[in-house]
């Protein structure tokens, strides 16, 4: 079993909420692992604080009563303002804009051909293919040069 999956199942491991199997295994990994058994303790020690909090925290209430403010009210307004505001700003899809999309797509490609087709009339690839190999040549023969200067044969 690797690590991180006995990591993600410690809760349950600790609660004694899996399976007899699951349970074995994972105590077969964290036997063998000094890793996952510090991570064992950890947990454990989390798992005893977070208890006792809930201890005193009732007994708190009764000795104290705190009013804990609900702050779930005002921040859930906020982001419902900060959502309104972001669908406010996007650009809506208007039916001229969704009309003309598709056109507009045909006028681009039927641009970059109409474009081509003029460079070439006017010879800019004429000597493309030439400058290619000549190119080719010379990385060929300096590639070559070099393996021989190396000892390469």
């Amino acid at each position: 079993m690797k690590c991180a999956t006995v990591k993600e199942w410690m809760p349950h491991y600790i609660d004694g909420l899996m399976t007899p199997e699951m349970e074995r295994s994972i105590r077969l990994h964290i036997e063998s692992c000094p890793d996952c058994a510090e991570w064992l303790e950890e947990a454990r020690e989390m798992s005893a604080m977070w208890s006792d909090m809930e201890v005193h925290r009732d007994i708190l209430e009764d000795i104290l009563p705190m009013d804990i403010p609900d702050l779930a009210g005002g921040v859930m307004a906020h982001i419902e303002q900060l959502e309104t505001g972001r669908r406010e700003r996007t650009v809506k899809a208007t039916m001229a804009r969704r009309r003309f999309a598709p056109k507009t797509a045909w006028m681009h490609y039927g641009l970059a051909a109409c474009l081509t087709f003029l460079l070439m009339q006017f010879g800019v690839f004429e000597n493309l293919a030439y400058g290619i190999t000549e190119i080719n040549g010379h990385v060929s023969t300096s590639v070559t040069t070099w393996f021989h200067s190396e000892g390469y044969k």
